[in-house]
């Protein structure tokens, strides 16, 4: 088996200490030489051991962890489908967290705040639950204190930096407003194959549910415009790696409305 790239570097680094020292001690001759080949020696021992210790391994392979929520996704669309819901999903807020509701024609029942997974009301029929999002966002609030603006500006910041800084799926984030929308664009997408393998099975399971990263968009974009938030359109290129996310809040848009942000 082939050693891990940082081990091999560790092993070579603590090697050379050892053959200095040795040289060292063979010639025992007291002087300046050998003084130098011990400093050396026990620099590179210390910068071996230290390699080793701060190693953290093999990160996962992205396609690997891509392809984690893609049947959670289908089924829950499956499900929904089978139920004759037909809507796109919506994510309400209510207070610090988000529902996610997928009616089933079009429109948001009038008044979704339930604990149950199916509403039934004179306002509409709908299924209620989490977003697929929400260890996710709970794990972004405790590690690192995600706080959401509700300023326009702040807002399409905050999720340039969910995308770019914190988890990493983007190699560049562009979020801004355009009307009443608000389009997301992830350049160099490093999940594009859980993309693929969802929309393979239908594209409709990107907005009537939303895999993990999609409904964390929808959600900061719903908790930042307090209005419930609609996924309106997905759009995927792989041949550039790009995914783009088109959200809809019900509702104004937020304050200090701008262009929009870019990074």
């Amino acid at each position: 088996m082939t050693a891990r790239n940082p081990y091999r570097g560790a092993v070579l680094l603590i090697t050379a200490a050892a053959g200095l020292l040795v040289l060292a001690a063979v010639a025992g001759r007291g002087d300046i030489t050998t003084a130098t080949l011990v400093l050396a020696g026990t620099g590179c021992f210390i910068a071996g051991v230290f390699l080793l210790a701060l190693n953290k391994g093999e990160p996962l392979d992205p396609e690997i962890a891509a392809l984690l929520p893609v049947q959670g996704t289908v089924s829950i669309a499956t499900l929904c489908a089978d139920l004759g819901v037909q809507g796109d999903a919506w994510f309400v807020p209510e207070g610090e967290t988000v529902i996610e509701v997928i009616p089933v024609a079009g429109s948001l029942p009038e008044n979704p705040g339930d604990d149950y997974s199916f509403i039934t009301t004179d306002g509409g029929c709908a299924v209620r639950l989490a977003p697929a999002c929400t260890p996710l966002l709970a794990r972004l609030r405790e590690k690192h204190a995600l706080e959401v603006p509700g300023e326009d500006e702040a807002l399409l910041a905050c999720i340039t930096e969910v995308c770019e800084d914190l988890l990493e799926v983007a190699e560049k984030t562009e979020a801004k407003r355009d009307g009443e929308n608000i389009v997301v664009t992830l350049s160099g997408y490093r999940l594009i194959p859980g993309c693929r393998a969802v929309r393979a099975a239908s594209p409709k399971c990107c907005t009537m549910v939303g895999c993990p990263v999609c409904s964390l968009l929808a959600v900061i974009v719903a908790l930042g415009t307090t209005c419930p938030t609609k996924i309106e359109h997905i759009s995927v290129d792989e041949k550039r790696g790009m995914l783009r996310v088109i959200l809809t809040p019900a509702g104004p848009a937020p304050r200090d409305a701008g262009p929009g942000n870019s990074r």
